[in-house]
């Protein structure tokens, strides 16, 4: 596979024109980059509630593991001021190595660069902190060279709404697909009987408070009932 070939994007003269009808994200086709997910980030987050934006990184980062997705997790300077990754992240993934940096951006980071493209997977879903550097950086390096990113904006956090504002649009320019954690966890699902239901839906009844399992064998009777006398 070819990984400096666009799929979705053309680049002409350097510009970067989004395919906004890319094929649908997969189990099979993807990648989940968990970036810079540190604790000294979130007293200085503002764009989003810092509780909200804890459970989207852990229901994202569930999301991967339920439907075991190639992850990456990656640090930045994690022994100085940035600090350590979220301890529930990294007990979420006890056998996954972490890529620490010095480097602020990841994409020019070799082993992390490395990491993605053994992985062997062209659609990248990308969430970070913090948006306007973490997040920014590498996703607009990677569309350049012609992967498929999808921003998980919800379980990303800048220091101000302007400044990720500034930022969703240079990605969004850059080609990159701005999205939300349960529409990455919907398009991955597919089918509501499909052979991911269930991972998904545990995923649903933890984090999206208000979207539960609960009363759907009444759900099921209704709807079989529907079909046989449709």
């Amino acid at each position: 596979m070819n990984l400096n070939k666009h799929t979705s994007n053309d680049n002409i003269d350097g510009a970067t024109c989004l395919n906004p009808f890319p094929e649908r994200l997969s189990v099979e086709n993807s990648a989940m980059l968990l970036i810079d997910h540190q604790e000294g980030f979130f007293p200085g987050i503002q764009s989003i509630d810092r509780d909200e934006l804890r459970t989207n990184i852990l229901a994202l980062g569930k999301t991967a593991q339920v439907l075991g997705m190639p992850t990456i997790l990656t640090s930045s300077f994690a022994q100085g001021i940035n600090g350590s990754l979220m301890p529930e992240l990294v007990a979420m993934f006890p056998n996954l190595p972490i890529i620490n940096r010095h480097l602020v951006n990841a994409w020019e980071d070799p082993a992390f660069v490395a990491a993605v493209k053994a992985t062997g997977r062209q659609k990248l879903i990308m969430s970070a902190l913090t948006t306007d550097v973490c997040l920014v950086f590498p996703a607009v390096a990677a569309a350049r060279e012609g992967f498929e990113v999808y921003c998980v904006l919800d379980a990303s956090g800048a220091w101000s709404k302007r400044a990720e504002d500034a930022c969703v649009l240079r990605m969004n320019n850059a080609g990159c697909i701005m999205t939300t954690w349960v529409s990455v966890a919907a398009e991955l699902l597919h089918d509501h009987l499909g052979p991911y239901k269930e991972p998904v839906q545990s995923v649903f009844n933890e984090y999206l408070f208000g979207y539960t399992a609960q009363g759907k064998d009444n759900a099921q009777s209704e709807t079989q009932h529907t079909v046989a006398t449709a």
